[in-house]
């Protein structure tokens, strides 16, 4: 087996379990957050919003900054530091003992986790042009699989032991992850001292000239959006499933619902590779965006807690294959050797879209109910759709 391929799947197993880790209590935190004495929806929902909102500003502030360090050092490092110190900031939330401290380690997991875009920044620098379309989509359903596993471990073990067994649990599983590819995975791509030199190093100088790119430009504006558009309805899922539930804590069928989105989203995101490979990437984007505004609007429309989790599993057909997509496309616009920094780059504007969207979904339905949120992210979906198409299609970029 060529080497690259021996490191990519010894990623992709590490990688999965990471994930599992992460996710068997992200989902969850609406419901945890109830536990520090919160019982309305309402303040619930706000809290919610507030939390990943302030998790992602703390994102997108770092994120070119370890996009850097990788580019700097390599990209291994930065995949430990995300495991290792993400895994500790699980830790940190099973001790809580208050919605606000609950609110700092979620600014602390923010800073220190990325661990999905550091792994995409190793295999991008290690993965020859020709087999990047497999690799990231692989890598992909990676990611999606420990989401996947992740809710419905997580959700076992909240029902069974509680909230603070399943964080330490899920925390020390993270940091072990990490620890598993500071020994096991081999980073041949190393420091990138040679390349800094010649660009004179500039961290700043260095985005200024991605940033003249103008593929590069109006992807960013696309990652604000699409990530605005998924962190708007985030907090909005587990509570309004807990409302058609009749107000009751539906910690295992919400780890269900979570974990078959994940596998459709692994499904999909397989074959987004090779579509984007037929069709090009951007015509696919488009098409997956346009779907995942259509099951959105059929989340809001759902009448009873059946039809909303089997719309909550489809709908992972169709955004499953956006992530890998944009790796994709970023990858084809930039130079190898700036990689690191270009997805540091594109996590930021992501993050950043992302930490808006929590906060303002929140509250918009808080205000005006719970359907309207998902009639918002359809509207969303669609207008960045159309930002695409009309900025990057006819030139057929990606």
């Amino acid at each position: 087996m060529e080497s690259w391929k021996k490191n990519f799947y010894l990623l992709l197993v590490v990688e999965i379990v990471a994930l599992l880790g992460f996710q068997a209590v992200h989902p969850f935190l609406p419901y945890y957050i109830q536990q520090f004495g919160i019982s309305e929806l309402s303040d619930a929902l706000m809290w919610a919003g507030y939390m990943e909102t302030a998790g992602g500003l703390a994102m997108a502030i770092s994120a070119p900054f370890w996009g850097y360090l990788a580019d700097r050092f390599g990209p291994k490092p930065m995949v430990v530091r995300s495991m290792v110190g993400g895994g500790l900031a699980v830790l940190l939330m099973s001790l809580a003992t208050s919605v606000e401290q609950l609110f700092a380690v979620r600014i602390f997991h923010g800073i220190m986790s990325g661990s999905v875009t550091a792994c995409v920044i190793l295999i991008s620098k290690t993965t020859p042009r020709s087999e990047l379309g497999y690799a990231m989509g692989l890598m992909q359903a990676a990611f999606m699989i420990g989401a996947s596993l992740g809710p419905l471990v997580g959700g076992a073990l909240i029902e069974g032991w509680g909230f603070k067994i399943c964080f330490l649990s899920a925390g020390v599983t993270v940091i072990v992850a990490g620890l598993a590819v500071q020994l096991k995975i081999r980073d041949d791509y190393g420091p990138n001292e040679k390349d800094s030199h010649r660009r004179g190093g500039s961290f700043v100088g260095d985005i200024k000239l991605m940033l003249k790119l103008p593929s590069f430009a109006v992807l960013l504006v696309g990652m604000v959006l699409i990530q605005f558009s998924f962190g708007f309805i985030m907090p909005v899922v587990p509570l309004y499933l807990q409302e058609l539930a009749g107000g009751a804590l539906v910690v295992g069928l919400a780890g269900l619902m979570f974990a078959l989105r994940g596998l459709t989203s692994a499904i999909s995101s397989v074959f987004a590779g090779k579509w984007s490979a037929r069709i090009g990437a951007t015509q696919t984007m488009i098409f997956a965006l346009l779907g995942t505004s259509i099951f959105s609007f059929a989340q809001g429309a759902a009448v009873d807690i059946t039809v909303f989790s089997i719309m909550i599993v489809a709908s992972g057909f169709a955004f499953g294959a956006i992530r890998p997509l944009t790796n994709v496309m970023v990858a084809n616009i930039v130079p190898n050797d700036d990689r690191g920094k270009a997805f540091g780059i594109t996590t930021s504007a992501g993050a950043f879209g992302f930490a808006i969207g929590p906060a303002v979904g929140a509250f918009f339905g808080a205000e005006f109910g719970f359907p309207a949120s998902f009639y918002m992210t359809s509207v969303l979906c669609v207008a960045t759709a159309g930002w695409i198409w009309w900025s990057l299609a006819p030139n057929r970029e990606g």
